[in-house]
């Protein structure tokens, strides 16, 4: 951010503020607040960008679509999922009219916008998107290219979700060869590749893998990035998650903490990451029936989560979720049906009805309703 606000106040005073490499500034600074998860700045920057760009050019060009694509970006990570297409389809007109429909930053538009439908939980538009992504990047671009590697990271990450782990182990497998190759074992993407390995071990229930994994990215990502950097941070919040299941909650503890503290120093404590920190320190919590504490460090979740990404945000409704089943197994039925009930209606809105987290949502609120009748 330094840099670019150096950057941005030489071209304001040389070139002036209704100038193309202005805008190009306003929105690199926007991607840099959208990093932070101020959402809010990011779009303000978007804003600016535009404004620019309609004053002093042809709207149907590179600048433009690079600007489409980062508001798509934060509404994707504000969990605004029609908003994000919206502006992923657009960013897609544009390089298909200027760049061609087989250049390798169409690509990147499908991949993203299979990202959005992966959140979303429509997995088959996911694949659908990232196999378009992927033809695109193995006819143009040159074989074993890291490109090509994080499309079959992202296709790795959807069998996954759709418990097809061995689909999800080839995949990442075939990422893992090619940045091995390429970029080395001790690179940082060499460590993600790693770290999502271990990640479909952990979802088939191989915790011992798992670990194995996580360690292979964490020494590298160490060695690196250093201790103090998001991406260390990430594979300390998922070896805590691996510990919990282990029913080692010591150990679950401590590398929450780990991560907790990389998060709050470096990303700042209003950050959603901070937030998902504490939400899974409460989860430990919760597993050993220590209701009051984990609804302590919910609580701190759900403060962050409704201030950086509001209300009707899925990782918000998630906290309600949780909280929910706190209030459940504290005999607080009342409260318990109060949370269930606003986790549903943003899962409702977001998901549909028949997604499986908003039908087990529903069940807690009918298993809830229930225990109110009984009393």
């Amino acid at each position: 951010m330094e840099y670019y606000e150096k950057a941005c106040v030489i071209i304001e005073k040389v070139q002036g503020k209704d100038n193309s490499n202005t805008a190009t500034t306003y929105n690199n600074i926007a991607s840099v607040y959208c990093a932070q998860g101020n959402y809010e700045k990011a779009l303000e920057y978007c804003e600016k960008a535009r404004s620019i760009i309609e004053k002093v050019q042809r709207t149907n060009n590179s600048d433009t679509a690079a600007m489409y694509n980062t508001i798509a970006l934060v509404y994707q990570n504000q969990g605004k999922y029609e908003n994000a297409m919206e502006y992923y389809k657009k960013n897609l007109t544009i390089l298909e009219k200027v760049l061609g429909k087989d250049h390798p930053d169409t690509a990147t538009t499908y991949s993203n916008m299979a990202l959005v439908y992966y959140d979303q939980g429509k997995y088959e538009k996911a694949l659908e998107y990232n196999e378009k992504a992927l033809t695109i990047r193995e006819n143009v671009l040159r074989e074993g290219h890291p490109d090509t590697a994080t499309t079959y990271n992202n296709i790795a990450l959807v069998y996954c979700a759709q418990r097809n782990y061995g689909k999800s182990l080839e995949y990442n497998e075939k990422a893992c060869a090619i940045r091995e190759n390429v970029l080395g074992e001790d690179h940082p993407d060499t460590a993600d590749t790693y770290h999502n390995i271990a990640y479909a071990y952990d979802k088939q229930g191989n915790n011992t893998k798992a670990l194995d994994y996580y360690e292979k990215a964490l020494a590298i990502k160490v060695e690196v990035l250093g201790k103090n950097h998001p991406s260390t941070a990430n594979t300390y919040n998922s070896m805590a998650e691996v510990y919990r299941k282990q029913r080692n909650y010591k150990k679950a503890i401590e590398y929450n903490m780990k991560a907790l503290a990389i998060r709050e120093s470096v990303l700042g404590i209003d950050h959603p990451d901070t937030a998902t920190t504490y939400n899974n320190i409460a989860g430990v919590y919760y597993d050993q029936r220590k209701y009051e504490r984990a609804l302590e460090y919910f609580k701190k979740a759900l403060s962050i989560s409704e201030k950086v990404l509001r209300k009707d945000h899925p990782n918000t409704a998630g906290i309600f979720y949780n909280m929910a089943y706190v209030y459940f197994n504290l005999g607080n039925y009342v409260k318990a049906l109060e949370y269930f009930k606003k986790a549903h209606q943003v899962f409702l809105s977001v998901f549909g009805e028949n997604h499986p987290d908003t039908q087990n949502i529903a069940a807690g609120i009918w298993i809830t309703e229930q225990m109110l009748d009984k009393k």
